[in-house]
């Protein structure tokens, strides 16, 4: 399928108007984030406002769209008898929505198969902890308090400590660590994966792939998630610090971990992030923080004025597309008033939101906004289904479905007025 014949022209439309405006909105809320953290003194803090500003990236297209779709359906049934205008979406926006949509689908694949090999790391290749090892793996659970019942299971198919699973959290403990790492040591590190678990981790990491997923196209939504995943290996070093009392002791353990590689999707492994990064920070040495180089932001910033000037030219775009859809005028008679209601004197206006289809008829007429007097509302739906008729949209010359909404007007005088905009 190669256009979105399949999706109304008003919900096609917007979604395009959508992914234009994030382009200037991502970028301004992660200059934002850029300008936030410099000023953040804990890990904690950092952590924290790296994901309030990836909600606030999810949240910020939803609430465009819903902005955009409003807005348009008020225009239509301001706009609904003006004069003609452009036939269809901009190609280009089909391509780009289409393009995007293959995206979301092709990295939902990925989502779904790095879940799956997570999921089979604690099914496959793994058997239970027994003696010492299990009981002090509890003892550190209970020194972190971390709530709620953690499995721990050996395991021959990783190199480094992780946790999986959200609702039922296990740590995996590779076999050879239990040879190649003095206790403290390992000890440590299971410190590190009980922490991701207390400070509910695993469940944020499902936003942050999700977030990924959807927002692909935009790069900052990248630098920002990349943040989260950052602090928050940062924040779990400090727990683990705190608990075990000893950073010279933590800083061991993590060096040891150099070799090892962590499996990338929803695992937890405990040599997530830049190890020589948190073992300078730990150990509070200088270390050289990424900083934009003069040539992205450039970039970014040209990016962000051409989607900038796009996005504000289109609302001029959408008026026209929204009166696309012309009446044919000898078909829009005005509904006859209920008897009942003249004599009640019911009046009112009637919001309908109707579907028109591809031969210009209303296939669906609903009440969208009522009267208040419900025989009104029953007139005015039963007569524009069946009598009312369009000339239809249109997207590449053939004509297509598409929605809009108009008004009844209910009035009585010396003679039952009705009047549509």
């Amino acid at each position: 399928m190669t256009d979105l014949s399949w999706m109304p022209l008003e919900t096609g439309r917007d979604l395009g108007c959508t992914l234009i405006h994030f382009l200037w909105q991502g970028l301004l809320l992660a200059a934002l984030l850029n300008t936030l953290l410099p000023l953040c003194r804990s890990a904690t803090a950092r952590h924290n406002c790296a994901l309030i500003t990836l909600v606030l990236m999810a949240l910020t297209p939803i609430a465009t769209f819903l902005f955009l779709h409003d807005f348009v359906s008020s225009a239509t049934v301001a706009q609904s008898a003006a004069g003609p205008s452009a036939s269809r979406i901009a190609p280009w926006m089909d391509g780009a929505a289409m393009l995007w949509l293959a995206g979301v689908a092709l990295l939902s694949l990925r989502a779904v198969g790095g879940w799956y090999v997570a999921q089979s790391l604690g099914r496959r290749g793994t058997f239970a902890v027994g003696g010492d090892l299990l009981q002090r793996c509890h003892n550190l659970r209970r020194r972190l308090a971390v709530a709620g019942p953690v499995r721990f299971l050996l395991s021959r198919r990783i190199d480094v400590p992780m946790v999986i699973g959200c609702l039922r959290p296990v740590i995996l403990i590779p076999v050879s660590a239990l040879a190649g790492l003095a206790p403290q040591h390992l000890d440590a590190l299971i410190l590190h994966e009980l922490a991701h678990i207390r400070r509910f981790d695993t469940v944020t990491n499902f936003l942050l792939v999700a977030v990924e997923t959807v927002l692909f196209y935009h790069p900052a939504v990248w630098w920002v998630s990349r943040q989260v995943r950052i602090e928050r290996e940062h924040c779990c070093d400090d727990f683990a610090v705190s608990a075990c009392g000893d950073a010279g002791l933590y800083v061991e353990a993590l060096t040891s971990l150099e070799a090892g590689k962590a499996i990338a999707g929803l695992a937890l492994a405990a040599n997530g992030g830049r190890l020589k990064d948190r073992v300078a920070r730990l150990l509070d040495a200088p270390a050289a923080s990424p900083r934009f180089s003069l040539s992205a932001v450039t970039g970014l910033a040209l990016a962000g004025l051409v989607a900038a000037s796009v996005a504000m030219a289109a609302p001029a775009s959408r008026g026209k597309d929204v009166m696309e859809i012309q009446p044919i005028r000898e078909t829009h008679t005005l509904p006859p008033y209920p008897k009942e209601s003249v004599h009640l004197k019911e009046e009112g206006r009637v919001l309908l939101a109707v579907t028109i289809g591809t031969d210009g008829a209303v296939s669906h007429a609903s009440v969208f906004k009522p009267s208040g007097h419900q025989r009104l509302d029953v007139a005015a739906v039963q007569y524009v289904k069946s009598h009312w008729r369009w000339q239809p949209a249109t997207r590449a010359g053939k004509p297509v479905a598409s929605n809009t909404r108009v008004s009844v007007l209910f009035k009585l005088g010396p003679k039952p007025v009705h009047a549509t905009p």
